[in-house]
């Protein structure tokens, strides 16, 4: 803008001295005055002659100018450098008027275009500010949404807290009755199977007996089936080693004899140095005619409880029947020690000494044993083929038929 703003000046200025400059020297110029002269050829002095305001001395001058020819080539050379300025001059204005018209030109195309770019901006323009616009719209109608979702989960949340709270609380109280009624019935249970155990405790002969009359028997099978009933209806029972040792010798007696081992060791597994387990074990070994097992067991209990004489009379008969008759014989001693009137120790013992030949011994241990249990003692001697080398002997054959005296 500030260049063509100087061109504008320059050519206004240039115009200027051009025009100047005709004025000057037009008048002077030697073309107007050779067409003045071929137009007008001089006048004579005497047609000079008129009434005018000039005098002849002027008219003498201007004729001896006209004829100075240094005036002339001074004229002309002026004249031509005029020329030259004038062609410079419309040069420059040509030149200025070509850059003036290509910066209208430009200026034009700006002015054609700029609608069109005012109208690009202002599409973009308000793209933006619609974009803009929706995006805030739709932020605030998501921030308003959520809002809402957020209070009405909240609400909603509230409601099933309260709904689910409620239903805790009627859980709760249903079971507490509940457990209060299992409860009830678990001490019900727990109280039934006390009384069965007791009753196990109060028939069930010891282990080291053969056998149990058929009545007790049949009492302690219907007793075992009870209990296993019991159990199965209620797995929470609890049981002491105690219990499993009750559980063990009336198996023992129906002659489940591997199921008695297991419960011994689940006595054994609750009280490592229970002696009852130990000797029920051993008794049920025994049976089984696992005799050196059989003594180890019977060894534990008597190291637990070192004045269990069952025990011991036990580990005399596992012995006498692996033949350890010297070994038996200090087992029966031992548990005839304890217990005197212990008359199965002492049948066994007669047994010992019979095996080993020697009758005296023989008849001393038996009849200490027909003294504390006369009908046992002969029932079991008819039989017994430990005693079949002396049964012709005069006085074994008396004492068995009850001919001889029962006392030692």
């Amino acid at each position: 803008m500030k260049r063509l703003q100087w061109l504008r000046k320059a050519l206004v200025r240039t115009i200027g001295v051009a025009i100047f400059t005709a004025v000057l020297v037009l008048p002077f110029s030697p073309g107007i005055a050779l067409a003045q002269s071929e137009q007008f050829p001089p006048a004579k002095p005497e047609q000079l002659k008129d009434p005018s305001p000039y005098t002849n001395s002027f008219w003498e001058k201007l004729e001896r100018l006209r004829e100075d020819r240094q005036l002339q080539e001074l004229v002309e050379d002026d004249l031509e450098k005029s020329l030259t300025i004038r062609a410079q001059i419309q040069t420059e204005v040509d030149r200025a008027f070509s850059h003036t018209t290509s910066l209208l030109n430009v200026l034009l195309g700006v002015l054609t275009f700029l609608p069109v770019l005012a109208a690009v901006a202002v599409w973009f323009i308000r793209r933006s500010v619609i974009n803009q616009i929706t995006k805030d719209t739709k932020q605030q109608l998501q921030q308003e949404v959520e809002k809402q979702f957020e209070q009405e989960i909240a609400a909603e949340l509230k409601q099933q807290a309260e709904a689910f709270k409620q239903e805790i609380e009627k859980l709760r109280a249903e079971f507490v009755d509940q457990l209060s009624q299992l409860k009830s019935l678990f001490l019900d249970a727990q109280k039934e199977k006390d009384q069965i155990i007791q009753e196990l405790s109060q028939i069930t002969p010891s282990p080291i007996r053969e056998s149990a009359p058929p009545e007790t028997q049949q009492k302690i099978q219907a007793l075992t089936k009870q209990l296993e009933l019991l159990k199965s209806n209620h797995a929470e029972l609890s049981f002491t080693a105690s219990d499993y040792v009750e559980q063990g010798k009336a198996l023992y007696f129906e002659g489940r004899h591997e199921d008695a081992i297991g419960f011994y060791d689940k006595a054994i597994q609750m009280e490592p140095e229970n002696p009852k387990a130990w000797f029920g074990r051993g008794a049920t070994l025994a049976r089984l005619q696992q005799l050196e097992e059989a003594v180890v067991a019977y060894d534990r209990a008597i190291q637990i409880k070192p004045d269990a004489s069952e025990a011991w009379f036990g580990k005399g008969a596992a012995l006498a029947k692996l033949q350890q008759l010297e070994a038996a014989i200090a087992a029966y001693d031992t548990a005839t020690q304890l217990k005197p009137d212990f008359f199965l120790a002492w049948f066994g013992k007669a047994r010992c000494y019979a095996q080993q030949n020697n009758p005296e011994l023989m008849l001393e241990s038996f009849q200490q044993a027909l003294h504390l249990n006369p009908e046992r003692t002969r029932e079991v001697a008819k039989s017994d083929p430990s005693f079949d080398a002396f049964r012709e002997q005069e006085e074994f054959r008396q004492l068995v038929a009850g001919e001889g005296k029962d006392e030692g």
